[in-house]
């Protein structure tokens, strides 16, 4: 797991290495374009606001994505829409950024299984002091979650379901009070803080059994919470440690889009050595005003999420990589 994850920050490495030889001649006119908030309207008292909209017809494929509940390879549809609004007076900017995600597959031994669910919300409130040119202070909250219940299919080998996320089941919301943001252009920025505060909430029926009392045809269920490291009396775990994160969206060649986004979080008090991230990735192909064709990698590492363990007495594993990638070819259109 540790190869895949240097592999892949050298890749977004190289990817925004470019921007370093940028001119920085409109870098304050430019500085409140977050990598995502490209077109859109400005209003009279300085807000900016835009979003895009894509629903598409999708061929997918997904290992071990929790959130799907369960290994599928198949036609699907999928919508996802983002909206922004960015405010920028002075030397101050407020980045304000939602991203909804959410597929369906329909098959005719399967019936209607959801394939893709994600709810991520960014605000960042950013001041860029005389003196400095590329840097500026930051301060940040971000909220990562889904909309609707996952099952995990053939239960213990069985034709039953069982729920194993939901909406706030879990959620992962991160504060970061302080924090360094580079941003040399705008297509490209970067932002990092060793203090940072995250909680993981696993408060929708957090024990969430197939059975009442947690036992299955004579096995013992693991609650919901504990799925995520979360005690399910508590409801929620917290932690205090680094936390960075970066974003590009640029046209790589004519007619092709990339979107990439970095999520890193590292635990100061527990397993230290771990490194939980988050990465999306999405190239679109514009084929006209309305039609495009799209491909999304989406990569997600936590050592916190486990597998069900069956025997008390065993300890559970992590559940490893988690992978979903979709291809889609479909309607889209900017706002």
């Amino acid at each position: 797991m540790k190869r895949i994850f240097f592999l892949l920050m050298a890749a977004f490495t190289v990817l925004s290495a470019s921007a370093q030889d940028d001119a920085m001649k409109n870098m304050q006119a430019t500085a409140s374009k977050d990598s995502k908030t490209d077109g859109g309207t400005t209003s009279k008292n300085g807000w900016k606001k835009g979003g895009s909209i894509s629903i598409n017809l999708t061929q997918v494929g997904n290992s071990n994505w929790i959130a799907a509940g369960g290994d599928k390879f198949s036609l699907s549809t999928a919508a996802s829409l983002n909206l922004f609004a960015t405010k920028t007076w002075g030397r101050k900017i407020w980045d304000n950024i939602l991203d909804v995600n959410y597929g369906l597959v329909n098959t005719t031994t399967l019936g209607v299984r959801k394939i893709n669910d994600r709810i991520d919300f960014l605000s960042k409130l950013s001041y860029r002091p005389k003196q400095w040119k590329k840097f500026s202070l930051a301060s940040l909250a971000q909220l990562r979650s889904q909309l609707t219940d996952g099952f995990e299919y053939n239960y213990f080998g069985t034709t039953e379901k069982r729920r194993n996320s939901g909406f706030f089941a879990p959620a992962y919301i991160t504060i970061v009070p302080i924090g360094v943001e580079w941003r040399p252009n705008s297509w490209f920025s970067a932002f990092a803080s060793p203090l940072s505060a995250r909680w993981t909430i696993v408060s929708n029926a957090p024990y969430s059994f197939a059975s009442q009392g947690g036992i299955f045809e004579g096995n013992n269920e693991t609650p919901l919470a504990k799925l995520y490291g979360v005690d399910p009396g508590k409801e929620h775990r917290g932690e205090f440690g680094f936390f960075a994160t970066a974003s590009m969206r640029k046209e790589i060649m004519k007619n092709v889009r990339y979107f990439g986004k970095l999520d890193i979080y590292t635990d100061y008090i527990k397993n230290t050595q771990n490194v939980d991230w988050f990465m999306t990735n999405q190239f679109l192909l514009k084929v006209n005003k309305y039609i495009n064709v799209s491909y999304n990698l989406d990569l997600l590492y936590d050592d916190d999420v486990k597998q069900k363990q069956t025997n008390p007495f065993v300890k559970s594993r992590a559940v490893g990589l988690q992978v979903l990638s979709t291809l889609g070819v479909g309607f889209a259109a900017k706002f």
